[in-house]
């Protein structure tokens, strides 16, 4: 059912608000359809997590049977006053706009504050056909999933289910909030955009801010499923010790795993075979990648908002920012002449104070006798570069370069003066010609003898270990150089 256009105020009813006197309520339209009962239901709480409860999820719902205009909206308050001005005006606002393979639009907002509640719902650019309908009640429960994140208290990033879509249906998929909140670990701004060649997420609040793109647009690079897990737990784990080491917000380094992690699932898309690929696509073999992470290329930072802790030092900021990054190119004029080259990157900078034994709480002030503290500023750098190319179907290299980079500069104060200021730099490299294992494996690769294929799976599995971002300098051997054979 289309409500279409806004009629005159329907009768004002009251409703017992918990915690509130009895307030009159205006309705836009005559709340007699399932969305405006769930919001007449929502409606006497004040809470964003349960006035957005189960709305998103109702709307799209609709175009089971419905496939037109829907706008609802509903004031609390003086009997007679308008609910209209909530659209797009109200404190807390998400929307959702879908573009359908035929060139629809469907646009859906929601808006919420102290004194009403709005929903709205507006198809453009074409008529709506059956696989689309349904194709958006299927979003149900993703778009549900993604207001209760950005509701919950904590908030948290939910947006997997909604980069998850039948990319021949569904052309593109954007979200966007703005969330008036002040908590630490708050999400303020939001914006999400997924389509069948790229992904993005931009979030930020009084923490700080998460950026994550990834592109899809090079499926020839990407693993198995096993691989792809054993790469995402590698880089949770590292995005973690970056955290801890460099005093990171909690809340913030959860938002950018759960905005890297979903952003990085469910590519929709799978790497092409040989002898079966897509005209100009170059298949890649076992060997190309093992040397690979099998994710798709991304870019990812998180930038955490700096505060000056120290009154009597405020040039001394904490702050902490970290970003991560992979790129990818596969080139040549045809599969038996492709060149293959990835560049892995991660990059740590932080400042922070802490006291000078741990379990003791510090408290800065502008008196010198609170001054006992170490200022600690963290520089790190990891990087991984597989090279692999052919001639005429031979390969004619196949290396890894890894190095890292960690420098740590702490200054000692006692009084309020400087006891010592002591740089800390470790870095180390490692070159490995891989070219004889990745030989192993085309070897055992024509073979039919199982010790044969426990060879091939050994040699990938060293190659693999050989190409990844290392955890820091330590992770690497003295010898900056090893031929693996």
């Amino acid at each position: 059912m289309s409500l279409g256009q806004a009629t005159p105020s329907a009768n004002a009813q009251t409703y017992a608000m918990p915690g509130r006197a009895v307030a009159a309520s205006t309705w836009e339209q005559s709340p007699d359809d399932a969305v405006s009962s769930r919001m007449a239901g929502n409606l006497v709480y004040t809470s964003l997590a349960t006035r957005f409860n189960g709305l998103g999820a109702a709307m799209l719902k609709q175009f089971a049977t419905n496939a037109g205009d829907f706008s609802q909206s509903v004031a609390i308050g003086v009997q007679g006053a308008s609910a209209t001005g909530l659209h797009g005006g109200a404190d807390n606002q998400i929307t959702l706009s879908v573009r359908t393979a035929s060139g629809a639009t469907v646009a859906l907002s929601l808006g919420s504050q102290n004194d009403g509640l709005a929903v709205q719902v507006k198809v453009s650019g074409g008529e709506l056909n059956d696989a689309e309908r349904k194709a958006l009640v299927q979003l149900s429960g993703a778009f549900q999933d993604a207001i209760d994140g950005l509701s919950a208290v904590p908030p948290t990033l939910a947006l997997g289910g909604l980069a998850n879509f039948d990319s021949s249906v569904l052309s593109s998929v954007d979200l966007k909030a703005a969330i008036k909140s002040d908590g630490k670990g708050a999400i303020n701004t939001l914006e999400f955009h997924a389509d069948a060649k790229s992904r993005s997420v931009n979030a930020s609040g009084p923490s700080g801010a998460v950026k994550v793109d990834v592109d899809l647009s090079n499926p020839a690079i990407l693993g198995n499923s096993a691989q792809q897990a054993q790469a995402m737990a590698r880089y949770l784990r590292q995005v973690d010790a970056a955290g801890s080491k460099g005093q990171g917000d909690a809340a913030l380094v959860s938002m950018f795993k759960d905005a890297f992690s979903q952003l990085n699932s469910n590519y929709g898309v799978t790497a092409p075979i040989a002898g079966r690929e897509a005209p100009g696509v170059i298949a890649l073999n076992a060997g190309d990648h093992s040397l690979l992470s099998g994710l798709a290329d991304f870019k990812a930072s998180m930038v955490q908002t700096p505060s000056s802790s120290n009154p009597m030092r405020p040039e001394e900021v904490d702050s902490f920012s970290y970003r991560l990054s992979q790129d990818t190119s596969v080139t040549g004029k045809d599969p038996l002449n492709r060149n293959i080259h990835q560049d892995q990157q991660a990059q740590l900078s932080a400042s922070f104070h802490r006291a000078l034994s741990p379990g003791v709480s510090l408290f800065l002030t502008a008196a010198k006798e609170s001054q006992f503290y170490e200022y600690v500023r963290v520089d790190d750098e990891a990087k991984a570069s597989a090279n692999i190319s052919y001639k005429d179907g031979v390969r004619t290299e196949a290396s890894v370069e890894q190095s890292a980079h960690q420098s740590t500069r702490v200054e000692r104060y006692l009084m309020g003066k400087l006891e010592s200021d002591t740089t800390t730099p470790l870095e180390r490299k490692r070159v490995s010609d891989v070219r004889q294992l990745l030989a192993t494996v085309e070897k055992a690769e024509r073979s039919h003898d199982p010790e044969d294929a426990l060879r091939r799976d050994q040699a990938l599995a060293v190659a693999a270990s050989l190409a990844v971002l290392p955890d820091g300098p330590t992770a690497l051997p003295q010898d900056h150089r090893l031929a693996a054979r």
